[in-house]
């Protein structure tokens, strides 16, 4: 009889510190990672991405914390987040061009000065080791010299590291960093 009552009162406080800690989630408000001139919008809420397209979603996202049609991708975010994109039930490619677009962001995972940045884009890690090398892959996705590690990021990710023909140690120099 003990132990029943044990567990029926440690699974109130359990039940309980959910419900607090769904109505703690739900307090905040959600923040704008980046928004494009298209309507394009990431949202940063609850510890999700939420991705939206229109004026109009934006605008009930905003204020209601909710979207009402969505495609949810467990893990798919830049630090494994959820992300939950807008769908548009006339157009079923829309969702797509969502995922799409999303998918070719480079998003800053680590950084240490001008001489360390580590990015997520396209499902690798980019490893970067020069400001203007960096600047360039914001710009175009792209590092000209490189040195690739497969299944070396922490979720058996591709690693793409910076390589420097001048300077053969350069790649290992971040390699070393980077497993640090």
């Amino acid at each position: 009889m003990k132990k029943l009552l044990m567990l029926v009162l440690m699974l109130g406080l359990f039940v309980s510190g959910c419900a607090t800690t769904a109505k703690n989630a739900q307090t905040t408000s959600p923040q704008k990672v980046m928004s494009g001139d298209d309507g394009f919008t990431i949202w940063a809420y609850a510890d999700r991405h939420y991705v939206t397209a229109s004026e109009k979603m934006n605008k009930m996202f905003a204020e209601h914390n909710h979207l009402p049609y969505t495609k949810t991708i467990l893990g798919a975010g830049p630090h494994g987040e959820t992300v939950v994109f807008e769908v548009d039930k006339k157009d079923p490619a829309f969702v797509e061009g969502l995922i799409e677009q999303y998918n070719k962001i480079p998003f800053l995972l680590e950084s240490r000065g001008d001489n360390y940045s580590v990015y997520k884009y396209n499902g690798r890690i980019y490893v970067i080791g020069n400001p203007k090398t960096r600047d360039f892959f914001v710009q175009h996705q792209h590092l000209p010299y490189t040195k690739t590690v497969l299944g070396a990021g922490p979720n058996a990710e591709t690693v793409i590291f910076e390589a420097d023909k001048k300077d053969p140690e350069f790649a290992e120099n971040l390699i070393g960093i980077f497993k640090g």
